[in-house]
């Protein structure tokens, strides 16, 4: 899998948090639209941001502890990187 490392467009990211992992968000919004809603003991994050490379990069360094959920497009990517991850820790 590659990730693109041209400057990205702007996309409207949706992604669930655990309550630690979305601690930080609070104090360091990720975008100045950036909307928290608790639900349960989970983090709702609506944000417009870059769609880059590095994005990605701070997603998968939370690991199990985010779900992203929009865009469609995005949340299928990390998917298959998290299987590609498993495969290497099953076998």
């Amino acid at each position: 899998m590659q990730f693109p490392f041209e400057p990205g467009k702007n996309i409207k990211l949706r992604a669930r948090f655990n309550r630690d992992a979305a601690a930080h968000l609070y104090e360091s919004p990720l975008a100045a639209d950036q909307k928290l809603t608790e639900v349960d003991d989970k983090v709702l994050l609506e944000a417009t941001v870059l769609d880059t490379s590095q994005l990605r990069w701070w997603l998968l360094g939370f690991g199990a502890a985010v779900e992203v959920l929009a865009p469609k497009g995005l949340r299928r990517e990390l998917s298959q990187v998290a299987k590609e991850m498993a495969t290497l820790y099953t076998n």
